[in-house]
């Protein structure tokens, strides 16, 4: 294993165990869906009033990858959480990022080497 890939194990891990203890069954579900179907996924909601919700992917090869070709990859994530999670109804919007490695280093996941957003009215037209 990598060297980086060793320091960032630790830090990766602590995050998912505090954004997991404060999700319902649901979101765990989600999660776990998320992660075996697309890579290790973290979520949560980054405001109180839970109408957001953030998908992260901290170790994904997509954050490499052409603007075009991770567009395409999170609104594929985007609609996987419309079709499953059954808290979607009461979302207005789903942030799909991608932080670099250094960020994830530093544990600061707030900045980000590329970030997504979809509404509901995005999400529930038909893909063009």
């Amino acid at each position: 294993m990598m060297p980086t890939r060793r320091r960032l194990r630790l830090p990766v891990l602590a995050l998912l165990l505090v954004l997991g203890a404060c999700m319902g069954k649901d979101e765990q579900a989600l999660e776990q869906e998320l992660s075996r179907d697309h890579g290790p996924a973290v979520l949560g909601f980054p405001t109180e009033d839970h109408k957001t919700l953030r998908v992260v992917f901290p170790s994904s090869p997509v954050v490499e990858r052409a603007d075009s070709a991770r567009r395409t990859f999170a609104r594929k994530v985007a609609a996987h959480v419309r079709d499953r999670y059954p808290g979607y109804k009461a979302l207005d919007k789903v942030i799909i990022a991608f932080p670099t490695r250094k960020e994830m280093a530093a544990v600061a996941v707030e900045h980000v080497a590329a970030s997504y957003t979809f509404t509901r009215a995005e999400l529930d037209a038909p893909t063009p």
